[in-house]
């Protein structure tokens, strides 16, 4: 009998822990900003004009409408781009979230939904929290005292959570992943869960459990000890079988050769590629192809040069 007790588990894939300060305010010719390296995200939106973020000595322009996220503790700061003026947006928040890897030094054009997230954010913090008016007056949030709308501070983070994941999904970064990656094992563990995230975003490089690590705050050994627990298998057979269900994927959905899949995947050479393929699936990649023609479930064209790769 099923037990009634049992639900699915809600899978946060991008979640903000704290806002730590939302500002607007005006730069000009005059304009002097400090350098800072914080524990946190910073969103900078030009609303009007334009202005220059420097990050880790980079000098990146910004146009009007135009974002650029500051990963933390990433030195950064804001500089008038010829004296030009600019109305600038910025928001400072803490998340841990693997998926927020996406947005690291990232400068992204608003389009017309997001522009609106951005006006809604600020509408709502607006009417909730004091907004600093220059550059230097941020700090921790305050709220104002005369708040007016109910449960402003939730809808604030809940606004930029939704605008973050719509960014995501417009830049296709995760779509159409099988859902076999995440097994029942892995959706009840979170650090688990943590080290299938940050593989999916790095599905097309070499695995570095040096950056996992940094990117989970917990050492090599624990994380590989944790995960061969939880899951059965190591974490590199895991990535290996992610890497496989894509290469079936882009089998079955694009017109790529087998060459330019493996290379695409970084496996270390074709053969490896078709050996490590017929461990998982039981057949080549030439006679998956097959086998997903003559169920009519594949777009990609059969040619004579990819069954050299099984030779």
């Amino acid at each position: 009998m099923a037990n009634k007790n049992s639900g699915y588990r809600m899978q946060k894939s991008i979640n903000i822990s704290e806002l730590k300060s939302i500002s607007y305010f005006n730069i000009d010719g005059t304009f002097v900003d400090k350098p800072l390296s914080i524990d946190d995200w910073e969103l900078v939106y030009v609303d009007k004009g334009e202005c220059a973020v420097l990050a880790d000595a980079e000098v990146i322009p910004l146009h009007q409408g135009e974002l650029y996220f500051h990963k933390p503790f990433e030195a950064h700061m804001l500089q008038s781009d010829k004296g030009k003026p600019a109305q600038v947006i910025a928001i400072r928040f803490k998340s841990s979230s693997v998926a927020m890897g996406f947005f690291e030094r990232r400068k992204m054009q608003a389009d017309v939904t997001t522009k609106q997230h951005i006006g809604d954010i600020l509408q709502e913090a607006n009417n909730t929290f004091v907004i600093a008016s220059s550059r230097g007056e941020e700090s921790d949030i305050e709220y104002r005292s005369d708040r007016v709308l109910w449960a402003g501070d939730q809808t604030v983070l809940l606004r930029l959570e939704l605008m973050l994941i719509e960014l995501i999904r417009a830049d296709g970064a995760f779509s159409d992943r099988p859902s076999a990656y995440f097994k029942k094992e892995v959706i009840n563990d979170d650090l688990c869960l943590k080290v299938v995230e940050y593989m999916e975003i790095h599905l097309t490089e070499k695995l570095s459990m040096d950056n996992l690590s940094k990117a989970l705050s917990f050492s090599k050994s624990y994380i590989s000890k944790r995960f061969s627990s939880v899951c059965e298998c190591s974490i590199i057979d895991y990535f290996n079988m992610m890497k496989i269900n894509e290469a079936k994927r882009l089998i079955k959905e694009t017109n790529k050769n087998f060459f330019e899949i493996a290379e695409m995947l970084t496996f270390s050479n074709s053969h490896y590629f078709s050996t490590l393929f017929k461990k998982h699936t039981g057949m080549t990649p030439t006679e998956y192809k097959k086998y997903c023609l003559t169920e009519g479930i594949s777009n990609a064209s059969d040619t004579d040069a990819e069954a050299d790769l099984e030779n």
